[in-house]
């Protein structure tokens, strides 16, 4: 049996989306299952919509993702060039075999003489298909528009009542008479391919030997089909994957979660849960299990298991899945990509985000007082994923539950007022708990002492440890709701609680 050669064709268009990458991933899941190699072509040939620099973001996307690849643009092979802007002479070769075989024609029509056509014909209430005005042209009235430079696109000449059938991997058989496609254009007159055409070319000369790709590119093979036959070319298999819908079974859109793969990782989710989850989308690993891992995924995946029942995509069942990622991820692995990730917030803050955040403004243009910061991080995150990593989503959420072990807080009103009318004397006891916690030395002030000691103040004062608590939180994190206390205090550090105390006391009082 030939390699199983597969490829991942995204035209540069814009970012990747959840399909495309779905649509990556089963790829690569295939080339690793049966041992092949997954080819990444760049299809740029739509002047009109192409953006030169989504090609580097389609790429970091995809690396972010773990999805590699073995041939392309950004590290050769021995089929290349892997971008189609590259490949006109491929595409020119076969088209002139085209016309020269009379399997293609010349058209000289203008996009200005079709649209007029196009409007008799709706005028009328029929459906225009190309008349094959052109076809009719003998050689010596071609000779004469070639003479005088007239633009031309070559169009497919499509057989009369031929049917077309193939057998896809999960929509089954499929049968499309030729008398339902028009003859078209497979070279433009500004000699780009469209896409039937360079697709074809380019499977072909790269020896893909399976086709992998969305639902919408179902109505393309009869046509590719045809260019197939024509050129003598045996197909690749094809599997097209259901489409993705909305959970509610509308059309996917921004509103319901789908954006680029990019802003997920800017978001915070793992690569790990978005791939799991990609996997779910028109494949089930069993009848229950949803997390597993690739490993997993690559022994059970198959192409005949893929159900041609339409996705829904549940942002809410990526965000759990990704809080099972976070929550049972190596600590040390967390505490490195956290690293980076609040270091770059930081760099990048400005005072609308820092005041969103209730903290109080540094000078973070100075490098000196970055630099405490990010000391202070490579201190102290070991200590602080324990308390946070079963509590978030995303590790956006992350960041923004412990900014505030590094900066300095700001204290809301409804914080300031909190304990106006209530039966409890705030702060007596914040003079206490900041007399309690001065009296611990540098060296002694750890978790275990540091419960005892507010355990018994607690007692003391003949009120509750959750009365207490309240009041310590307020004033140490300027929240109601904080992380757990005793690690708080003992993270946040002797000199920086005290002063959290004071500043609380002093707004109070």
């Amino acid at each position: 049996m030939n390699e199983v050669r597969v490829r991942f064709a995204p035209s540069p268009t814009g970012y990747l989306h959840i399909g495309s990458a779905r649509t990556a991933y089963f790829n690569w899941l295939f080339a690793r299952k049966e041992k092949g190699r997954l080819i990444l072509r760049i299809e740029d040939t739509d002047i009109s919509r192409h953006q030169e620099d989504m090609i580097a973001t389609i790429l970091d996307s995809l690396k972010w993702l773990s999805v590699r690849w073995d041939e392309g643009p950004d590290i050769g092979g021995d089929y290349g060039p892997y971008r189609q802007s590259e490949r006109n002479e491929y595409y020119r070769k076969y088209a002139d075999f085209l016309l020269g075989s009379k399997k293609a024609y010349r058209c000289f029509c203008t996009p200005e003489e079709l649209e007029q056509r196009r409007q008799d014909y709706a005028k009328k209430g029929e459906f225009f298909s190309y008349d094959r005005k052109c076809l009719e042209l003998d050689d010596r009235q071609i000779k004469d528009r070639l003479k005088q430079k007239m633009p031309f696109s070559i169009r497919m000449l499509v057989p009369d009542g031929k049917e077309i059938s193939f057998k896809d991997t999960v929509y089954g058989k499929i049968k499309v008479n030729s008398s339902n496609i028009d003859d078209f254009i497979i070279l433009r007159s500004n000699n780009l391919p469209t896409y039937n055409f360079s697709a074809v070319i380019d499977d072909y000369l790269m020896k893909i030997t399976h086709i992998i790709r969305g639902e919408d590119h179902l109505s393309n093979t009869p046509k590719q089909l045809l260019i197939y036959d024509s050129l003598n070319i045996s197909p690749p298999s094809f599997t097209h994957l259901p489409m993705i819908l909305s959970k509610d079974g509308e059309k996917l859109s921004k509103r319901h979660g789908a954006i680029s793969v990019e802003s997920y990782r800017d978001e915070g989710f793992l690569q790990e849960a978005v791939k799991n989850y990609l996997a779910l989308l028109g494949w089930a690993f069993d009848e229950k299990t949803t997390i597993f891992s690739e490993k997993e995924i690559i022994k059970k995946f198959s192409l005949e298991t893929i159900n041609k029942k339409a996705s829904r995509f549940d942002y809410e069942k990526l965000l759990h899945i990704n809080s099972m990622y976070i929550k049972n991820h190596e600590i040390s692995d967390l505490a490195g990509m956290l690293k980076d990730r609040l270091k770059k917030r930081i760099t990048e803050m400005d005072k609308s985000d820092l005041k969103n955040n209730c903290l109080k403004e540094a000078d973070l243009k100075n490098p000196e007082a970055v630099g405490a910061i990010f000391r202070e991080i490579e201190d102290k995150i070991l200590y602080i994923i324990p308390l946070v990593n079963k509590r978030a989503k995303t590790l956006n959420e992350i960041e923004k539950m412990i900014l505030p072990f590094f900066f300095k807080i700001i204290y809301p009103d409804e914080i300031k007022n909190f304990f106006a009318g209530k039966n409890i004397n705030a702060a007596s006891l914040l003079k206490q708990a900041k007399s309690t916690l001065s009296k611990i030395t540098d060296n002694d002030f750890c978790l275990p002492l540091i419960e005892k000691e507010l355990r018994d103040l607690a007692e003391a004062n003949n009120i509750t440890f959750g009365e207490l608590a309240e009041v310590l939180r307020l004033a140490l994190w300027g929240r109601t709701v904080s992380l757990p206390l005793f690690e708080t205090i003992t993270i946040l550090g002797r000199k920086k609680s005290l002063h959290r105390l004071s500043e609380y006391l002093e707004l109070i009082s």
